[in-house]
């Protein structure tokens, strides 16, 4: 076969995506004719279908050495250095480009872009507007001068002039993206797909469906961008953290070893799999690309705190909360590690703790720990129980099933069942609807928690859902109820008093965590929660009015791989 013939056959399997065949044939041209530029060109674009930009490049420098026709390799190399994040470097070379074809409006578009990503907004609307006037109708420019110039109405505008456009719809579902209004996003984006099936308009969709809670939808869109593209990493990493599946992490490791996300991802996937070393091994790797990344210190921490290093987590995470302030997530894993850290040598984790608050004494985590260290009650119950139950929301179903939760097994055994009108004070996600609602109930749950209230509604078992805290709720109710239950939610409450005086004269079944012998009323246990002696307890129901109480000593759940005793209370006015 004739180097001709060889070369279109290789090149239509280029076409057709088929990389590696298509390299095998041009390798094979390239033995006998090593300084053909044309060949060292499809190497080079080959190399860059795969992402691998830095051989790109070095094809490209060969090509142009023995070139007669430069400018296609000028900007392919310009493409290549750009992606290898070398932007000085590729706009040299469309300028090389330029000299050979002054009147390419997509060099001046892509120069645009890179001056636009340099923070030089000037040139970069210097070189769309250039664009632009060598083609008025150069959608691309157009479409980059208005998002460079965040003009929404252009964008309309444009969106409304070119129908056939897919690209001012993709950047109209961005700006709805960015202002999280993702309903108008997905229909922007949705639109933009019809009209074109591209990489970026596909991920972006699946990002939305993320947001909108459609997991299902998410993982599809994800699935058709890795179909255009192969090579993606970012799909790969979000569909490894998607589905659990470890080869999706492997196969973008194997496409980018120097990713950190892709590091970080599946090392969160090997610690959720329990395989604490090789998620260590992960970490570190991330380490070397990315020492200051805040998730990072947090992720490792959490492998060393399972291995019972306290310290050294805490010097992790202490270190990511500084740089990451507002994450709340990292905060509450510094709480929980001081806790145990506080088991073991109490002096030091109450040094740690008192350092902490000092240094961020607005956070509700680093007060509500200091207060639980030295047994002072506090004042920030509510936005302490907020936020933390926020962030227990998604995973509280599970984290109820680790940890032997006991309460409602308990209920199921009362000699009556629960029915009529039923208020849950403090409901979460709605686990004790979905295990004692009868038909022909009627049932309203309470919770402080948006975040729980949101699981709650998605199960469909409450009649009416309301955010507040129950004080709050109680002290302006006025309806009546056949019973109130108030379960595993006054270990978070100071004012007790408020929560049964709120409560009579309804039925209420609640229960209470058992304080040690030692403490006469409640006491604020380092754990962060209230505990009470039950005699203290039956004291203000018989003062408030509450005739006939049955008290039930049980097992309220497992904390560390210990028991957590506390009571039940049955009560009748």
């Amino acid at each position: 076969m004739s180097f001709d013939l060889m070369f279109r056959k290789a090149s239509d399997l280029y076409l057709s995506g088929a990389y590696t065949q298509a390299e095998e044939i041009y390798r094979q041209i390239l033995a006998f004719a090593p300084e053909n530029s044309d060949v060292l060109n499809m190497l080079g674009l080959i190399a860059a279908a795969k992402n691998e930009h830095a051989n790109a490049c070095s094809l490209f420098y060969q090509a142009l050495k023995k070139s007669t026709n430069p400018l296609p390799l000028y900007f392919n190399l310009a493409v290549s250095l750009n992606a290898s994040g070398k932007p000085k470097e590729a706009l040299e070379a469309y300028q090389n480009a330029l000299k050979l074809a002054p009147q390419t409006k997509e060099i001046y578009n892509n120069m645009g872009a890179i001056y636009e990503k340099l923070g030089n907004f000037e040139k970069a609307a210097e070189n769309y507007e250039k664009a632009v006037e060598l083609e008025p109708n150069y959608v691309d420019a157009l479409v980059n001068l208005a998002v460079l110039n965040k003009d929404f109405t252009a964008l309309s505008h444009l969106a409304e002039t070119y129908p056939d456009a897919a690209l001012p719809l993709y950047h109209l579902a961005l700006f709805a993206f960015d202002k999280a209004d993702f309903k108008q996003a997905l229909e922007y984006a949705l639109k933009a797909n019809s009209l074109q099936e591209a990489y970026d308009i596909k991920n972006l969709l699946a990002q939305i469906y993320l947001k909108l809670k459609d997991k299902e939808s998410g993982e599809k869109y994800f699935h058709q961008a890795l179909l255009i593209d192969p090579q993606s990493v970012d799909a790969l990493i979000n569909l490894g953290i998607l589905e659990q599946n470890e080869t999706y992490f492997k196969k973008a490791l194997d496409l980018n070893p120097s990713n950190f996300e892709a590091h970080l991802s599946y090392g969160d996937f090997l610690y959720h799999e329990n395989r604490k070393i090789e998620a260590l091994e992960e970490y570190h790797k991330a380490v070397l690309l990315n020492a200051d990344d805040p998730a990072l210190s947090n992720n490792v921490a959490l492998v060393l705190k399972d291995m019972q290093d306290y310290k050294g987590a805490l010097d992790l995470l202490l270190n990511a909360f500084l740089k990451a302030p507002e994450n709340q997530d990292i905060a509450l894993n510094i709480s929980e590690t001081l806790i145990l850290l506080f088991s073991q040598e109490p002096d030091e984790a109450l040094k740690i703790a008192r350092l902490w608050q000092k240094n961020a004494p607005n956070n509700v985590f680093a007060t509500h720990t200091l207060n639980a260290f030295e047994n002072n009650p506090s004042n920030n119950d509510k936005s302490y129980a907020e936020v933390l139950f926020n962030l227990f929301a998604p995973l509280y179903d599970e984290r109820l099933k680790q940890i032997e939760y006991n309460i409602l097994n308990q209920i199921k055994e009362l000699p009556f069942e629960i029915k009529g009108n039923v208020l849950d004070l403090g409901c979460g996600t709605g686990s004790a609807a979905s295990e004692l609602k009868k038909a022909g109930t009627t049932w309203t749950g309470v919770d402080i928690s948006e975040n729980m209230l949101s699981i709650a509604r998605q199960k469909n078992i409450y009649n009416t859902l309301v955010k507040s805290d129950i004080v709050t709720f109680l002290k302006t109710n006025t309806a009546k109820y056949d019973c109130i239950l108030c379960l595993d939610t006054l270990p978070y409450i100071k004012d007790i008093e408020a929560v049964i005086e709120g409560a009579f004269p309804n039925r209420l079944i609640f229960s209470i965590e058992k304080a040690d012998e030692n403490t006469k009323t409640f006491n604020l246990s380092p754990f962060g929660r209230y505990q009470h002696n039950k005699d203290y307890i039956q004291n203000i129901l018989q003062k408030t009015g509450y005739k006939n109480t049955d008290i039930i000593p049980l097992i309220l759940r497992k904390e560390n791989g210990k028991n957590v005793e506390g009571f039940l209370f049955v009560t009748i006015a």
